[in-house]
């Protein structure tokens, strides 16, 4: 029965295609990484990466090849990430990285590296040839103010969507201090990914 158990808690954490964290078990865990980062003295730093034209990928290769590219983008995320950073999959073609210990520079550093992991080699799916991959990374680190894991999460978010409204296939950090912005509103290339 404990086997049992253990197995249900892994799956109901666990992302069933790539093997990484899902979004349950990124809100479970990100407030305690938070305070512990706010106790320690640390930073805490959060990349948002999103797979530009995802949708479109899709819908010229086949779901099957859009789900290899989803594998593949994983390997190459974890492969060029710490063993301690965690990585979830927060929605189709969205990721969440969090880095303990981690300062806004060397945050955007890494971010880099992941753009250019994915922008290097194409993809491989089967019966297709290769496929060209970019993504649009958000980037921000924890401030005095944040008090939930889900403040690193918006504002990286809304740093990812600067970098996809300003061409993709970028690395925006989120500003070091909150400007009151107008709501934004989707524009229909957001909706392609």
């Amino acid at each position: 029965m404990r086997v049992n158990y253990e197995q249900s808690i892994a799956l109901a954490s666990t992302d069933p295609l790539t093997g990484v964290h899902n979004r349950r078990y990124l809100d479970t865990h990100l407030d305690q990484l938070l305070q512990r980062a706010r106790a320690n003295n640390k930073p805490l730093s959060v990349a948002f990466c999103d797979i530009d034209h995802f949708k479109r990928l899709n819908d010229t290769h086949g779901h099957a090849a859009g789900d290899e590219v989803l594998i593949e983008f994983t390997r190459r995320l974890i492969r060029n990430l710490r063993s301690h950073d965690l990585v979830a999959r927060i929605g189709g073609e969205e990721f969440v990285v969090v880095m303990p210990d981690t300062p806004p520079e060397r945050a955007r550093r890494i971010g880099e590296r992941l753009r250019q992991k994915v922008e290097q080699e194409p993809f491989a799916a089967a019966g297709c040839a290769p496929i060209a991959v970019t993504i649009s990374v958000g980037v921000t680190t924890s401030r005095a103010s944040d008090n939930f894991g889900v403040d690193l999460v918006k504002r990286a978010d809304e740093a990812m969507y600067q970098a996809k409204n300003s061409g993709r296939n970028r690395v925006i950090i989120a500003p070091a201090r909150r400007a009151v912005a107008a709501e934004r509103s989707v524009t229909p290339q957001e909706n392609d990914g």
